[in-house]
């Protein structure tokens, strides 16, 4: 019984890895496509992709900013999204082992500021 719980654990953990990575993608090709990494286009995505994956993942940005207030990010410079999600294995009884799961991706941002 115990190995049947173990592996229900293990394939729900790889389809979670599956969107996270899909999620992860996501993000970043609609931050490379605007080149800001805090446009209201990028947190609808993430609503977006939110309700599609059924969770609500952390997320923080890395890239070299033109301008910081703003998030802007210069064409051809690398944008780095990293996404991470804390799930349970659970099914032990009382106890809940935490394992977090992250996922990084880049891309190069598409749009010259002036």
């Amino acid at each position: 019984m115990m190995l049947i719980v173990l592996s229900i654990n293990v394939f729900s953990f790889l389809t979670a890895k599956q969107d996270m990575d899909y999620f992860a993608r996501e993000m970043v090709e609609a931050a490379a496509v605007n080149g800001n990494t805090y446009s209201t286009n990028n947190y609808i995505r993430y609503y977006e992709l939110c309700d599609e994956v059924g969770f609500y993942p952390g997320y923080y940005w890395t890239a070299d900013y033109i301008s910081g207030y703003y998030g802007r990010v210069q064409y051809g410079d690398t944008i780095r999204i990293t996404v991470q999600y804390t799930r349970y294995l659970e099914g032990f009884g009382v106890f809940r082992i935490p394992i977090t799961m992250t996922a990084t991706y880049s891309a190069l941002s598409q749009v010259y500021w002036k």
